[in-house]
């Protein structure tokens, strides 16, 4: 049996779900499993036995999901859609070059729709109130 060794590049995609009524949402509630599973799809059609997609749980940047991370490239993608996984496989997983259009930076992992987030110090989020 053929094996292929340790992989050159790893997407992690946030599966992570909560209660469809939470301020933050989720990135399964926008479509993640769609995602996760066109991306590994998607990385056999192109025979891409190097390249790694794994599940993850909750990776922060829930306003803005279904998010990715690629490593070891460090490289966070948001929003992404069925729609963008070929040419994200393409360009960036095989080919090495991040899709700008996708990325997203701290800004995005610092929003929040949670009352009193101004007032807090970086990084705390308040409880939801229900």
């Amino acid at each position: 049996m053929a094996r292929s060794g340790m992989p050159r590049r790893w997407a992690f995609v946030c599966l992570n779900e909560r209660d469809a009524s939470h301020p933050r949402g989720s990135c399964a509630g926008r479509g993640a499993a769609g995602v996760f599973e066109a991306l590994r799809e998607e990385t056999g059609r192109q025979g891409l036995t190097d390249v790694k997609v794994v599940a993850a749980g909750c990776l922060e940047a829930c306003m803005v999901g279904p998010v990715v991370y690629v490593a070891p490239d460090d490289v966070w993608y948001g929003g992404v859609t069925l729609e963008d996984v070929e040419g994200l496989v393409r360009e960036h997983l095989d080919g090495g070059t991040p899709v700008e259009p996708l990325r997203i930076g701290r800004e995005e992992f610092e929003l929040s729709p949670l009352a009193g987030r101004d007032q807090l110090p970086l990084g705390v989020i308040p409880p939801v109130q229900p």
